[in-house]
Formats: structure tokens, sequence, C-alpha cells
């Protein structure tokens, strides 16, 4: 399987070179799980299924039907969106003021390794 790699979306020219610098593997992939996790449905124009909107999430009451949905969306966002990835377990466990993500996914690139992207959304108010 090939290797893939995105361009650099914040365009910072390499000092020598004067090009835009590529990212690697997992960085790309954990700046796409950013984007699938906190853009909001209909936010992306052409593509309304797009995103989990995981903010909208942080004030609802704190039960398991709610961890069901936002588990059930996060998977299906992955498995739908992200393609470079085999998902392979999620857990979200929610605290008194905090929601803490892990989502567990292997680079079709690279499946002998399992990597982990953790997320934890605070409660301000």
């Amino acid at each position: 399987m090939s290797k893939f790699s995105d361009i650099d979306l914040k365009f910072i020219a390499h000092p020598k070179t004067k090009r835009v610098n590529n990212l690697d593997a997992k960085t790309a992939i954990f700046r796409s799980l950013n984007h699938i996790l906190y853009t909001r449905k209909g936010e992306r124009l052409y593509n309304h299924d797009f995103g989990v909107g995981i903010q909208d999430y942080v004030f609802e009451m704190n039960n398991f039907a709610i961890r069901d949905a936002l588990k059930s969306s996060i998977e299906n966002q992955i498995n739908r969106f992200e393609t470079r990835v085999i998902f392979e377990d999620l857990t979200v466990d929610e605290h008194l003021h905090t929601i803490d993500i892990s989502i567990y996914f292997r680079l079709k690139s690279e499946p002998q390794s399992l990597l982990v992207f953790e997320k934890t959304l605070k409660r301000i108010r």
C-alpha cells in the first residue's frame, strides 16, 4: 500500500527551499479527525452530512443515550469520510465538566501499528 501525505494548510514555506512542506501521514490523519469532530452537520458546503459537531454535545445531559449517539456519530463519520484509516475502537468518557474521546485506529498504509487520537472537551461555564 502506498504512503500518503497532505499539504500543510498553514502554508509556511521552508526557510531554505521556499516550498510549502508536506505533512506526514499521522499528522494529516490527526488534522482530518479534528475537522470531522469539530465540523457541525450542514456547515460544509456541498456536503451537508459531513461532521460530528462535538461541541454541541458538551452541554447535553450526561446519560447513556447521548454517549451512544455521540459514539455512533463519530464512528460513522470516520468510516465514511476518512478512508485512509482502519477504525478499531472508540471510547467516550464523561466526567463532571469534561468529555474524553479516544479513537483507536490503524493507517491503511501501515496496518501493523495502532494509533490513538485523544481529545478532551471542557465545559467552561
